[in-house]
């Protein structure tokens, strides 16, 4: 288990010392602006995110496009539905959690 942990903690600074000088301006400023928000915030836009993603799927794009090439044309084959109905465990987490 050490040495899991220990390549782990290897790869991630590898990482930090590979991308962190060319990341840290553009990160910077956001993390700042970020960081004052209060926690309820990030709920909301995490909530935000995952209801647009839904509406957008279920109601702007095109049915035939959702759904190219599907052999069986039934309810439960509708991918719409399934990615509304895969994204709620994660809205509800959000809400439960917040």
């Amino acid at each position: 288990m050490t040495a899991i942990v220990s390549t782990i903690m290897a790869v991630f600074e590898f990482l930090q010392n590979m991308f962190h000088a060319a990341l840290a301006p553009i990160f910077h400023p956001l993390n700042t602006v970020l960081g004052g928000l209060p926690n309820w915030v990030a709920s909301v836009f995490g909530v935000g995110l995952f209801v647009m993603a839904m509406i957008w799927v279920g109601v702007f794009l095109k049915k035939d496009y959702v759904n190219y090439g599907r052999p069986h044309k039934s309810i439960w084959t509708d991918l719409r539905l399934w990615t509304c109905l895969s994204m709620m465990p994660h809205v509800i987490f959000y809400l439960y959690f917040r």
